[in-house]
């Protein structure tokens, strides 16, 4: 089986999130609401996508790693989300998405089935791994789509 697809599914959802943010002109506003402002979203997933791609060298190199799990309410908090600027996180989105799509070109079948345990207990295969990233950047795409 390749997994062509879901690498080039992981890759363009990365892309797709970078040209929603850039095209909000608000990213700095806090909606009225208290939910996260477009720039507090991208940092999000910038912290979340070094999250994954640590995760799934870390599959890919250990037998069976532990994985950390990412409290995001934790890391908005104190890496201060909201005065940051959006550009630098949302360049590394497109630069670890790129680099870890060129990375898993290059893996064997066999390997998307190797295996990494949260902390919390919760197992996790390369495959799900490639897949939970992919699914993470299109929610808040349309996360961001809806708040336009």
């Amino acid at each position: 089986m390749s997994f062509s697809t879901e690498i080039e599914h992981y890759r363009q959802a990365g892309l797709d999130f970078v040209v929603t943010a850039r095209g909000r002109r608000d990213s700095q506003n806090q909606p009225a609401d208290a939910s996260w402002s477009a720039t507090m979203i991208a940092h999000h997933m910038a912290d979340a996508d070094m999250h994954f791609a640590i995760r799934i060298r870390e599959v890919l190199v250990h037998d069976t790693p532990a994985l950390s799990v990412f409290n995001e309410e934790l890391y908005a908090e104190k890496l201060e989300y909201q005065r940051r600027p959006i550009e630098p996180a949302l360049l590394l989105i497109k630069s670890i998405r790129e680099e870890t799509s060129d990375l898993l070109v290059g893996v064997p079948d066999d390997a998307w089935a190797r295996t990494g345990i949260r902390t919390d207990g919760t197992s996790f295969t390369l495959s799900q791994l490639v897949k939970k990233a992919t699914d993470h950047a299109q929610e808040h795409i349309e996360q961001l789509r809806n708040a336009l």
